[in-house]
């Protein structure tokens, strides 16, 4: 029988990683294109696609629900602020362009924690049987609270070490207005303002396609653009801003024993989770750190530093809660 940390136990994950290579890969791509490259650029290739189509699949289904199918349930036409309350078409398609200019970087941190896993260097396990049910949903707990409170502190640093808000995070925080936050806008990190945008050749050709596709016919932007645009703004970030706050993810691997697939599926859940905490949709269910709070943070800067709850701010006296009235119908 293999032994963890053996050749043929190590083999395990090496197999499972080629079959999630093989099922994404072999269904979208030309054989040719992907079987002769090395496991490891195969990995993030697999990576990258599958992150981008989640990217959008996950926007355009999520936005769709909230801006046109359950629009008077989420945005109805008596509420303060409503206004604010729909992201431009300009800023998101920025989003989108900022978010996709990274998701090559982004998708880099799951293919490395992947290939340190194959070769030994981790603590997870391959199967659930081999800890059984009840270590499994403990060691997950203990995953997921060194994951808040990395990603917290992560995020509270990035703010208070002043060069690498400047150099980093400020590109994020351009987005601090909800008509400029959407799902898209939790992966944007690469700018931090518009004057910074236009002194770059690059970026400056990327916004004159902007005002290209900004000519779309209405009818067409009105369908895509506002279903897109919730969830765009929560991948807009700069690469390393954005692989910094996922670091505690690859970190946890080393000290609490994880099963590898529940690490694959929560990375990319992290996709969704980003997204999700970036629609200006306050859900209201405690302790979850959702959109109310995240926004709060996106407007003082110095509050709401949390990922999935609110109990590190909580403890840690940086918790600012929503106000209500917000959300209340005018009389």
């Amino acid at each position: 029988m293999a032994t963890a940390g053996s050749i043929d136990y190590l083999q395990q994950f090496v197999e499972d990683t080629s079959m999630f290579n093989s099922i994404v890969l072999s269904n979208l791509l030309p054989a040719t294109w992907w079987a002769p490259l090395p496991h490891f650029l195969q990995t993030w290739l697999r990576n990258y696609i599958a992150g981008t189509i989640l990217y959008f699949l996950s926007g355009f289904l999520w936005s769709f629900y909230i801006y046109h199918l359950y629009r008077n349930v989420y945005i109805p036409k008596g509420r303060i602020l409503i206004a604010d309350a729909i992201p431009s078409n300009k800023a998101m398609l920025m989003q989108i362009y900022v978010a996709m200019k990274a998701m090559p970087w982004y998708t880099l941190l799951p293919t490395v924690s992947e290939h340190l896993i194959e070769n030994g260097w981790t603590k997870c396990y391959s199967g659930i049987d081999e800890v059984g049910w009840i270590l499994y949903f403990c060691y997950l707990a203990i995953y997921l609270i060194f994951v808040e409170f990395g990603i917290y502190w992560m995020h509270r640093e990035l703010h208070d070490i002043k060069p690498l808000y400047k150099l980093l995070h400020a590109t994020h925080h351009i987005y601090n207005k909800q008509n400029t936050l959407s799902p898209f806008a939790g992966q944007s990190v690469l700018h931090t303002t518009y004057r910074q945008i236009r002194d770059s050749t690059i970026l400056y050709v990327a916004n004159e396609l902007i005002q290209i596709l900004i000519r779309i016919p209405n009818w067409l932007l009105l369908l895509l653009l506002p279903a897109l645009f919730v969830y765009f703004s929560g991948l807009a970030f700069h690469p390393v801003d954005g692989i910094l706050q996922a670091l505690p993810h690859a970190l946890a691997l080393f000290v609490i024993p994880t099963h590898f697939r529940t690490h694959i599926a929560l990375l990319f859940l992290e996709a969704v989770w980003t997204a999700n905490i970036h629609d200006c949709i306050h859900g209201k269910l405690w302790p979850v750190m959702g959109a109310g709070y995240h926004t709060i943070h996106h407007t003082t800067y110095r509050h709401n530093y949390g990922h999935y709850t609110i109990w590190m701010d909580w403890m840690l006296g940086t918790l600012c809660e929503p106000e209500e009235e917000k959300y209340e119908k005018v009389n």
